[in-house]
């Protein structure tokens, strides 16, 4: 009898967990909301909340122009995939989006934008936002974008690498000051696939310097065969770890 008001007992509060669960998570399977409008375009689909027409409109424009440059120089030749950009109005609404109501005890003040594998997500570039401007949160646009083709061309390709690219492709220069307030990230750490500590390493203004660094130094055909999947040894007949001591070099 005792084992049984155990098991019982143990039964309840799994089945509570479960339903926390999938409570927290619900908002993540949801993209789209329901006062949802859709403008699309020749190379993008976006998904905007009514209210926000003037951002999305500003995200449309940017993308549209934007695409087939980048597309070009990833060599990526699909004309029937469109990029779908999912723009919400606040940055709560979008922050749920990605990994469900949990997000919003840990998500950082910069984070406005993400990918979902080949879909696109951002806050509107009228979103209130405490570290970003307006201007700061639409040239997140095609950053985010970047991710989706970077995903379609290798799913399996680095968070350093691949926020590398968007950032470098998307001309998110970052500023000398914010690069030298933080050490260069060892070795180890442009491993990482933790989008927190990313940030916290200074690894989307460092990424950039690196990508930089590859294409000055061996040029930006060698920089698309690493995203494509290509080993570094087989690209630019070194190392990563020489590569990398020859990026901190050129930082200096």
């Amino acid at each position: 009898m005792k084992a049984r008001k155990v098991f019982k007992c143990m039964l309840i509060v799994l089945s509570i967990i479960l339903l926390i669960a999938i409570i927290q998570y619900i908002p993540a399977l949801f993209l789209q909301t329901p006062d949802m409008q859709i403008k699309e375009g020749k190379y993008v689909c976006v998904y905007f909340q009514k209210g926000d027409e003037k951002g999305a409109q500003e995200v449309f424009d940017l993308l549209e122009l934007t695409s087939k440059d980048i597309r070009q120089k990833l060599g990526f030749t699909s004309s029937a995939y469109k990029t779908k950009m999912y723009i919400y109005k606040s940055q709560s609404t979008f922050q749920m989006r990605k990994f469900g109501l949990v997000t919003l005890i840990f998500a950082p003040k910069w984070y406005i934008g993400d990918n979902k594998d080949e879909i696109a997500l951002m806050v509107s570039p009228y979103a209130k936002v405490e570290v970003h401007d307006h201007d700061g949160i639409l040239s997140a646009a095609p950053h985010e974008m970047i991710h989706t083709i970077n995903y379609l061309i290798n799913p399996r390709l680095s968070y350093w690498i691949d926020n590398g690219v968007a950032g470098y492709l998307s001309n998110q220069v970052p500023q000398s000051e914010r690069i030298s307030r933080k050490r260069v990230p060892a070795f180890q750490d442009i491993q990482t696939e933790n989008e927190i500590k990313f940030g916290t390493i200074g690894g989307y203004d460092y990424s950039y310097s690196y990508i930089e660094y590859l294409d000055k130094t061996y040029g930006w055909d060698k920089v698309v065969e690493i995203v494509k999947g290509g080993s570094y040894q087989d690209a630019f007949s070194k190392s990563e770890k020489e590569i990398y001591d020859g990026w901190v070099k050129y930082l200096k």
